[in-house]
């Protein structure tokens, strides 16, 4: 969350919460054993070893290295498989510059330039371009689970007197190793740390309320139950948007999605004009309601 809800909305402190959310893609997910063929293309192999990497290190799936000549597709859930292309193009490309061909001292002796020339330089422009076409395919039936085309793109030039741009092979190894990585994020659910902020705008509940809500908020920082106890009982004595919102992280902190989406709904009931600001954090919750019952189906 980040900004202020509405004009006299009031942020206060911050609690930092890990959650586990769902894969961008949930069916591959759920495949518990996961089974790297063979990767087609000269840069497949490169490929094929920076998924077995990124996915082991993911720890989600089982990760098994497969061989098409030896078979052992019966003993995963699902197998990835793909098609690296890649094209390397360098060819002559010329720039304009100008440079100065006659000086003269100013009155200080510092030299000015007084009259310039434009001159070619031939240089040299290479071009990488790698795309990765990969699937994951249910072994059961042979359904397709996550389908992508991950395109990279490398462009780099040189001059004389230029640096040259380093080893096409290094270039590949890092697009290789960014769509092992960005494949590997998109089929496993992760883990995130974040910081919800609670509220303190008082306005428009009864002044005897105040301190005691204003000590409850800095109370979050070294006793957030009892920190939580003491906002949940104020709202029940005068409901209000930031008292409603309060008690949703309290409930998500302790893992009780089911309340916190309901005090996340209250708030915005009663603070209509800012549903939007708080469907973000039930929206969130959502995220971890479904994750959390994804882990319970996969068990």
């Amino acid at each position: 969350m980040a900004g202020l809800i509405g004009a006299t909305a009031a942020w206060a402190e911050t609690i930092t919460l890990t959650g586990r959310f769902p894969a961008d893609y949930r069916e591959p997910s759920f495949l518990k054993r996961l089974g790297v063929d063979r990767i087609d293309g000269p840069d497949g192999g490169a490929l094929g070893y920076a998924l077995e990497r990124a996915l082991t290190s993911r720890g989600h799936h089982a990760v098994v290295a497969l061989d098409r000549r030896s078979g052992g597709g019966d003993a995963v859930d699902g197998v990835l498989s793909g098609l690296v292309t890649t094209e390397i193009n360098e060819l002559r490309i010329t720039e304009e510059r100008e440079n100065c061909v006659e000086k003269r001292k100013d009155t200080t002796g510092k030299e000015e330039c007084i009259r310039k020339e434009k001159t070619t330089v031939y240089c040299r422009k290479r071009t990488i371009d790698l795309t990765a076409d990969l699937r994951i395919a249910r072994s059961t039936d042979g359904r397709i689970a996550y389908s992508t085309r991950k395109p990279r793109h490398n462009e780099v030039s040189w001059c004389p007197g230029q640096a040259a741009p380093g080893a096409v092979d290094a270039v590949v190894r890092g697009m290789t190793d960014s769509i092992a990585v960005e494949t590997a994020r998109e089929i496993a659910p992760r883990t995130e740390r974040y910081t919800p902020r609670f509220y303190e705008s008082r306005d428009g509940t009864p002044k005897e309320m105040h301190a005691r809500f204003k000590d409850a908020i800095r109370s979050t920082q070294r006793d957030l139950p009892g920190a939580c106890r003491t906002l949940a009982e104020l709202e029940a004595q005068a409901p209000h948007f930031a008292l409603a919102f309060d008690t949703g992280i309290c409930a998500e902190a302790r893992g009780d999605y089911e309340a916190a989406i309901d005090a996340y709904r209250r708030a915005a009931t009663l603070r209509p004009r800012d549903t939007a600001d708080f469907d973000t954090s039930a929206d969130r919750v959502r995220k971890l309601i479904v994750q959390r019952d994804d882990e319970r189906a996969r068990r």
